[in-house]
């Protein structure tokens, strides 16, 4: 009889824990997000101000913004898809 009264609280401290992982996920990837929002506001007309005049410097200026973005969407689904775990 003893053995079910201890598995009862080991089964919700693991689904807090999991809930607790899941919410600093979520909140990490809102400091990203807001950190890239800025990067991309403070930046991106200089960038594109200095590169306007030679093509390889465009391509390499979209290329970066485009693997910041890239690299938040990676983010953001790999943190919602570990919710339905």
């Amino acid at each position: 009889m003893s053995n079910y009264r201890s598995l009862a609280p080991t089964q919700s401290v693991e689904v807090t824990g999991t809930t607790n992982h899941f919410t600093s996920r979520i909140v990490v990837c809102l400091v990203l997000t807001a950190l890239n929002g800025i990067a991309i506001c403070d930046f991106a007309g200089t960038l594109y101000r200095v590169a306007a005049h030679n093509s390889l410097q465009q391509a390499g200026v979209t290329s970066l913004f485009g693997a910041l973005l890239g690299s938040l969407a990676r983010v953001w689904l790999l943190t919602l898809s570990s919710r339905t775990r």
